[in-house]
């Protein structure tokens, strides 16, 4: 059963998985388009997600715009 998340009411909306195995190694999608990888692990690219959690809340501002408009761009991909 799917759980609702802080702030949401209602039915959970339908929740896929942002990892994904691809030439045996591991990679994570984040909201904004990018897939960042590779990892060695599962666990890894778990650690990988926090990580990158951490920094989106920790980031300045224009940190932030400099990480999006780059991924706009399409530089990471």
């Amino acid at each position: 059963m799917k759980a609702n998340r802080d702030g949401e009411i209602g039915q959970p909306p339908p929740r896929s998985s942002r990892l994904f195995l691809m030439q045996n190694r591991w990679y994570f999608s984040t909201r904004e388009g990018a897939d960042i990888g590779p990892f060695n692990s599962r666990d890894d690219a778990d650690a990988g997600i926090e990580d990158f959690i951490q920094f989106v809340l920790l980031a300045n501002t224009q940190t932030l715009n400099n990480f999006l408009n780059t991924l706009s761009s399409g530089k990471l991909r």
